[in-house]
């Protein structure tokens, strides 16, 4: 049986959980996890933009689900 020390710091968390999990199956959910990526300046403003429209249509309705969607420009589509 292997030990580990686990230092206070780490104990005296805002959450209470601590996980251990093997290395490589840490390694494994890292490499399927997506990557974060930030924007600055211009291109972090268009897109706040774009997603603020984006809520806009959809609260007033002119957004369109993706099922039908899908039935109108792939009709040949196998679920």
């Amino acid at each position: 049986m292997n030990t580990i020390t686990v230092p206070k710091n780490l104990i005296k968390t805002k959450s209470d959980d601590l996980i251990v999990i093997p290395r490589k199956e840490y390694e494994s959910m890292k490499a399927q996890m997506l990557p974060a990526y930030f924007l600055k300046g211009v291109k972090a403003k268009k897109l706040d933009k774009r997603v603020e429209e984006a809520l806009r249509d959809h609260k007033q309705g002119k957004t369109e689900k993706l099922e039908s969607f899908l039935k109108k420009e792939y009709p040949n589509l196998h679920k």
